[in-house]
């Protein structure tokens, strides 16, 4: 059983890392939106570093999806496989009065995924009541839809909190889950196991995705680390029949009639 339970499950393939350990390189192939005089995007000491202006506006870093390694689909449900996203954030504020916020898209439409002419899959903290965070569907419509919602006792607080978030999404259910931890140090966010809330949604899985955002709003700092995307495909057809057919033969095998040879009664003794 557990030879088989290994088969059935399927290799993860990571499709994207960055752990912006590399320096300024580290922005290499990304598109940064936003940045001005007054704010700024940066690598410093191996973390990403976002200091958003202030006010009403944001500064974000964009990937194209088209740079990730296959088997990985812009649209969503195309995958062939469960789909994770995994990071590191941390944010400060810019003073007692300014409150500075978080968000990372999974995958949008548009390079800026807070507008409501996007689509976008939005994950978000550090601007709502006490350490409140939000999962939201960004659409043609205002304001944008709850998909989630983790109370504070659950969310992320500005520094020294840091967080570590995982993300799933399983294109045969359009069961997406979120886990997280929130401590005073980072862990690996691949491993984190504590779930914060789960809901099946499919507004957007069957359109182009072809962007993953993340940055800041309002003033103060956003760190993030460790980002990675991962795909784990399901077994194949062929491993299936493969399957099924070792567990027949088992079942077979178990079944198979014993022959007893030989055998010499001992007298009773009793």
């Amino acid at each position: 059983m557990v030879l088989l339970a290994g088969v059935a499950t399927g290799q993860a393939n990571t499709v994207y890392f960055n752990n912006f350990d590399s320096g300024s390189a580290s922005l290499n192939g990304l598109s940064i939106v936003g940045a001005t005089s007054s704010s700024s995007v940066s690598v410093d000491s191996g973390q990403l570093r976002i200091d958003p202006l202030g006010g009403e506006t944001y500064t974000y870093v964009v990937a194209n999806t088209a740079s990730f390694a296959a088997p990985y689909s812009s649209i969503l449900k195309d995958n062939p496989g469960t789909i994770t996203w995994a990071f590191n954030v941390s944010n400060q504020d810019g003073g007692p009065n300014l409150n500075n916020g978080f968000f990372f898209s999974l995958a949008s439409d548009s390079t800026d995924p807070l507008v409501y002419t996007s689509s976008s899959y939005l994950f978000s903290g550090g601007i709502f009541v006490g350490n409140a965070m939000e999962f939201d569907g960004v659409g043609n419509e205002f304001p944008s839809y709850y998909l989630l919602q983790i109370p504070s006792a659950d969310g992320l607080g500005p520094l020294p909190s840091k967080g570590s978030f995982r993300i799933t999404y399983d294109p045969s259910t359009d069961l997406w889950s979120v886990y997280g931890k929130v401590g005073p140090d980072y862990v690996d966010p691949t491993t984190v196991t504590t779930l914060l809330g789960s809901f099946v949604e499919s507004t957007y899985t069957s359109i182009s995705l072809p962007y993953m955002v993340f940055g800041g709003e309002n003033a103060g700092s956003d760190f993030f680390d460790n980002v990675s995307v991962t795909v784990v495909p399901e077994p194949s057809t062929i491993v299936l029949m493969a399957l099924s057919l070792a567990a027949g033969v088992a079942l077979l095998w178990s079944h198979r009639p014993l022959k007893v040879r030989n055998i010499r009664h001992l007298p009773n003794t009793y």
